[in-house]
């Protein structure tokens, strides 16, 4: 059909801010929620400005409710930071036994062949075994140049314990607005109709995924 379906399939791959949706800010009283946009465009200067401080170490928490763009964010930091297949490891929290985080230490200290960075990325991150968060922490404290570190996951940054929260510059992601959400479709899928889109963007309740989906049924639907 269109670039749409592409996206679905999880070959999509974030070049540039505007590639995201996501640029409102909520100020709250138990902390700020932010847009992905925003946030996309925090990595642009963050990565520029490690790269000019010799690769420093980058570590970073996003969370919020599904559909906000968390994992989209993770990928263009990839990009961002010139980290290849070959240099990014992904793992889920329950995974990170204490005995794996031991050995993904030993891994970080090696120099990286294959690409500027290595990268980390642990979803879920808030299913991570206590004992295991603890030596985490150790690892976070200890990272050597060009290695990044993102923490995702679906729960509220209140959630997390202090101590995890203070290793990581944090976002608690934002969904975006419904008309933000209803020209974004506008824009990749122009074959759906005004009323469609609105009634997509309406309902997806600022989960960017689910309008995806949504508008992936609408297009084959009129197929």
């Amino acid at each position: 059909m269109n670039e749409l379906l592409t996206r679905n399939a999880g070959k999509f791959c974030p070049h540039s801010a505007d590639d995201f949706i996501g640029n409102n800010i909520i100020e709250r009283q138990s902390g700020t929620l932010t847009g992905a946009r925003q946030v996309a465009l925090h990595l642009e200067k963050l990565v520029r400005l490690a790269k000019k401080n010799d690769n420093t170490p980058i570590k970073l928490l996003f969370n919020g409710e599904p559909g906000r763009g968390k994992s989209e964010l993770v990928k263009y930091l990839q990009f961002l930071v010139g980290a290849d297949k070959w240099s990014t490891t992904k793992l889920n929290g329950t995974s990170l036994k204490v005995d794996y985080v031991e050995d993904i230490a030993r891994q970080l200290a090696y120099t990286n062949l294959f690409g500027e960075y290595r990268l980390l990325w642990i979803d879920e991150a808030d299913a991570i075994p206590p004992v295991a968060q603890i030596r985490f922490l150790t690892l976070l404290d200890d990272l050597p140049h060009s290695c990044a570190v993102v923490c995702t996951s679906n729960c509220k940054l209140d959630d997390f314990e202090k101590r995890f929260q203070t290793r990581f510059q944090a976002f608690e992601l934002a969904g975006p607005p419904p008309d933000e959400i209803e020209k974004f479709i506008c824009r990749i899928a122009p074959e759906i109709k005004p009323g469609d889109a609105t009634q997509i963007a309406t309902f997806a309740c600022g989960n960017v995924r689910q309008a995806l989906l949504d508008a992936e049924g609408v297009l084959q639907q009129a197929a």
